[in-house]
């Protein structure tokens, strides 16, 4: 019976390491999101970069997930993703874009190890995610997503 509890008892001390992890960066990102929304920079975002999301099918507010991805993580981007009225194929051109296209300084860093160079990885990860929400966004619009 010693046995059965130690893996239990392991396994909830990580589950409740990451669970503090994921509080530690959501809560913060959403509560920004919130002041941002509360004086109205949300909105004054949103409209500055609704040109270039709409090519996309998102909304120009989506930008903040997208950049927080691009340059962090998924988890912060999940903070701000939560808080957006998005439909099922928005979230899903969102989480394609972010598939391809995440955490950019740390994974430039490691294909330069390759021989590749910082800026082509960046380059070519911005033109493949951007490329794929476009499609997908086509997609989506051809067979009504």
């Amino acid at each position: 019976m010693h046995d059965l509890l130690t893996p239990i008892k392991s396994g909830l001390k990580k589950s409740l390491g990451v669970l503090w992890f994921l509080t530690k960066i959501i809560i913060p990102i959403t509560c920004v999101i919130k002041c941002l929304e509360y004086f109205g920079l949300l909105e004054q975002m949103s409209a500055f970069f609704t040109p270039v999301t709409t090519w996309i099918g998102l909304p120009g507010e989506t930008v903040l997930p997208l950049m927080l991805g691009f340059f962090t993580n998924f988890y912060a981007s999940l903070g701000i993703i939560d808080n957006l009225a998005l439909s099922s194929s928005q979230i899903t051109v969102l989480a394609l874009m972010l598939g391809i296209c995440h955490e950019l300084p740390i994974e430039s860093a490691i294909c330069s190890s390759t021989g590749l160079k910082a800026y082509q990885s960046i380059l070519l990860r911005l033109i493949t995610a951007f490329l794929a929400g476009f499609l997908l966004n086509a997609l989506y619009t051809v067979i009504g997503g």
